[in-house]
C-alpha cells in the first residue's frame, strides 16, 4: 500500500494524471474523458449521435470456413469516418437469422483483449441461427494513440450502433432478434448503448458496468489513498469526475430497457469490479434484469457462459 500511496501524492499536481494513476493502480475500467469543463448533462445523449444515412462502406478483407460457418474479416466505416475491423460470423442457410453484437474486454496484456475473445463463442452459436457482429475497440485498431480524449467513449458507443445498421442492412438478419454482449470495459460501452438506442432485443453485461465515480470516491479499495490525500485534491477530483460523468456507465443506469438484461459478475474480482459495487449497480439498474454472481474473477468461468447461451437462446428464441 505504501508504493500506492506514493503513487497517488507523485500524481497531486494533475486530476487527470491521478485519476488515470488510480484506476490503472486499482484496475477500474480504463478512463477516457479528459477533465476539463464539460458542459454536458450527465445523461446527454447527444456526444452519441450520428448520421444514420452515411455509408458504411462495408470491405471484404478476407474470408475462410471454420467448422461449417463462414467467418469474414470484414471493415466499415464508424464514427467521424474511422474504419473499424470486424469480424462477420455467418451460419449456413437462409432466412432471418437471429444476430448478436459482441464488445470485448481490454485485460491488460491478454491475447484475446480484441475482436477474437468471442470468435469461438459467436462459431459456436451459429448453428442455432445467429449472425455475429465482433469489432475491435477503438484501443485495439491499428494507428491507435492513447489520448485523454472523451470522444474515444463517443466513438465507441457510435462504432456499436453502426455495426447494429450493419447487420440491420442484410436482408437476412431478423431486426426483432438482435442482442449485445460486452466484457469488462465494452460492458459499460453496453450499457450506454442500451440507454442510448433502443433497436436491440437483448444484453449481456459481463464483469460491468460499475459507477466510476463511486469507486472513485466511494469504494473501500480506495479509502486509504483518499486518506492520504488532501481534501482540496479529492474535490477537484470529484468536481472533474461530474464533469465528465457522461463517460461514466453509472449515469445511464436508469435508462436501461425495456430490453432484458443478464447481468455477470465474478465473485472475486475486487480489483476491478468490487461486488459491493456490482450489486449495487445491478440494484439501481432499470429494465427487465437478471444478475447472476460466480466463482470467479474478472474473466468469469464456462458456468458464466452456459448462462450466457441459455439466456441468448431464450431471448432471441434459439433453435436447440
Amino acid at each position: 500500500m505504501q508504493t500506492a500511496r506514493k503513487h497517488f501524492m507523485d500524481l497531486r499536481r494533475s486530476p487527470r494524471r491521478l485519476l488515470t494513476g488510480l484506476l490503472a493502480t486499482f484496475g477500474a475500467f480504463p478512463l477516457t474523458g479528459s477533465l476539463s469543463a464539460q458542459t454536458a448533462t450527465p445523461v446527454d445523449l447527444a456526444h452519441f449521435a450520428y448520421d444514420r444515412g452515411a455509408p458504411l462502406n462495408v470491405k471484404l478483407i478476407a474470408e475462410k470456413d471454420r467448422d461449417g460457418v463462414t467467418v469474414q474479416d470484414i471493415t466499415y466505416v464508424g464514427s467521424q469516418g474511422d474504419t473499424v475491423p470486424a469480424y462477420l460470423v455467418i451460419p449456413k442457410g437462409s432466412g432471418k437469422f437471429a444476430a448478436v453484437i459482441w464488445g470485448h474486454w481490454l485485460m491488460p496484456g491478454a491475447a484475446n483483449s480484441n475482436r477474437t475473445e468471442f470468435l469461438n463463442e459467436a462459431i459456436a452459436l451459429a448453428p442455432t441461427g445467429v449472425v455475429s457482429l465482433l469489432i475491435d475497440a477503438p484501443e485495439k485498431r491499428p494507428g491507435f494513440k492513447p489520448t485523454d480524449d472523451p470522444a474515444v467513449v463517443a466513438q465507441q458507443v457510435v462504432d456499436l450502433r453502426r455495426g447494429l445498421d450493419l447487420l440491420l442492412s442484410r436482408s437476412g438478419v431478423d431486426a426483432a432478434r438482435i442482442a449485445y454482449v460486452g466484457h469488462s470495459w465494452d460492458a459499460g460501452a453496453g450499457a450506454i448503448l442500451d440507454a442510448t438506442d433502443k433497436r436491440l432485443a437483448a444484453f449481456v453485461f459481463m464483469s460491468g458496468p460499475q459507477s466510476q465515480a463511486k469507486r472513485v470516491l466511494s469504494s473501500p479499495q480506495m479509502a486509504e489513498l483518499r486518506k492520504a490525500n488532501d481534501k482540496a485534491q479529492v474535490k477537484e477530483v470529484e468536481e472533474s469526475l461530474k464533469a465528465e460523468a457522461w463517460t461514466d456507465p453509472g449515469s445511464y443506469a436508469s435508462m436501461l430497457g425495456p430490453a432484458p438484461a443478464l447481468f455477470q459478475y465474478g465473485q472475486h474480482d475486487e480489483k476491478w469490479v468490487p461486488l459491493t459495487l456490482a450489486k449495487d449497480y445491478v440494484a439501481i439498474a432499470s429494465g427487465p434484469k437478471t444478475a447472476e454472481f460466480y466463482d470467479a474473477d474478472h474473466a468469469l468461468n464456462d458456468k458464466a457462459r452456459t448462462d450466457r447461451d441459455n439466456f441468448l437462446r431464450k431471448t432471441l428464441k434459439l433453435a436447440r
